[in-house]
């Protein structure tokens, strides 16, 4: 009986072919199931996102939460007896040291106190578990909205961003730091909208919204509004005119179409650089109108934040404006465009790079 080799062959290679095609198969659902999560542990994000409520959002992450707490509690506890010693410290946390140098910082900088009744007893309850379980619900910020996922995000987009922020600020010739007073208001209120999209989407891409109803980009720009910028900008007797310098710093190329490249300046989420201008001028023609009425609020970030939600129709110059715009909830709490303008001004945060500038 005759071997037939040429079956065998064929035989062994549809084999390897189907097997080849299994492994393909199995490869190619294993990369679904990551990039969709459906191999994570349930509950898992949360609580990544506990965990980073209570370290600052721009520290590298610790394994030993315990340890995170009882430093910043121990930080906590030396500003009552050596506040600028403690600024150091927290310096160094922000910067990402180690919990072994910080633990060395506050054990050196306590050799000081160890005298001290009051402030032994203090530290001792920083290793307290108790103590330690009520600072978890124990809010790391003076303001609701900076202890939220949402700023986190915001936070880390802005500073990656810093350069393309700092020379649409300078173009348009206003403070970088007023510009995003308006911005964050208009993220909060598509996150807060849209908590699913930015769980599932924003949060781990690393990226701000970019559309929301009528309002495009990050900035929240209705391209109505942004004609009526570039209009100012062209008309001297608007009371919104920043002058000549300024009346060609948006001009379109010969031939163009207008409204399409207007919107396609707005949108595009690779480039922000004009979201951000425009935030810019907007606030620029505002207070431009403000001042030739008599009256200066180049430095209200409150006032800009809430003309910005509002729109140029609103803006009204007098004596004692109020604050005020769309009511947005960040973290159980409520804020006006005003109110979160206002407070983001002033609170500090990335004030490193985007300095406050009080004239």
């Amino acid at each position: 009986m005759s071997i037939d080799y040429r079956k065998i062959g064929r035989k062994t290679f549809r084999i390897l072919l189907f097997g080849f095609a299994i492994i393909g198969l199995i490869f190619v659902a294993v990369y679904f199931a990551m990039q969709f999560g459906w191999l994570n542990v349930r509950g898992s994000i949360s609580e990544r996102n506990s965990y980073f409520n209570i370290i600052n959002k721009s520290t590298p992450a610790s394994n030993n939460q315990t340890e995170n707490l009882k430093i910043i509690c121990e930080i906590n506890v030396l500003s009552k007896y050596a506040p600028l010693t403690s600024v150091n410290i927290s310096r160094t946390l922000i910067g990402g040291g180690k919990d072994e140098l910080l633990t060395k910082m506050i054990e050196t900088a306590s050799l000081r106190f160890l005298n001290n009744d009051a402030f032994n007893k203090d530290m001792n309850d920083c290793s307290n578990s108790i103590y330690g379980a009520q600072l978890l619900n124990t809010p790391i910020s003076a303001y609701a909205w900076a202890d939220s996922d949402e700023w986190a995000l915001m936070k880390e987009v802005f500073t990656r961003d810093q350069e393309v922020i700092t020379k649409a600020a300078k173009d348009a010739g206003i403070s970088p730091r007023l510009i995003l007073s308006g911005v964050i208001g208009e993220q909060f209120r598509f996150f807060g909208s849209r908590r699913e999209s930015f769980k599932s989407y924003f949060e781990p891409l690393k990226i701000l919204a970019s559309l929301s109803n009528t309002s495009f980009g990050i900035a929240g720009l209705k391209p109505k509004t942004v004609g009526i910028i570039e209009d100012n900008l062209k008309n001297s007797k608007s009371p919104f005119y920043l002058g000549l310098a300024m009346e060609h710093i948006v001009d379109y190329n010969p031939g163009v179409d207008v409204e399409s490249e207007r919107m396609n300046r707005i949108t595009n989420a690779k480039d922000p650089y004009y979201s951000y201008l425009y935030a810019g001028l907007y606030m620029r023609e505002i207070i431009a109108q403000w001042q030739k009425a008599g009256f200066d609020i180049s430095n209200r970030p409150e006032i800009l934040s809430t003309l910005y939600n509002l729109g140029f129709y609103y803006s009204v110059p007098k004596e004692n404006p109020a604050t005020g715009g769309t009511v947005i909830s960040v973290n159980n709490t409520d804020y006006t465009f005003g109110d979160l303008g206002y407070e983001f001004y002033y609170s500090g945060e990335l004030s490193d790079i985007y300095p406050i500038a009080v004239q």
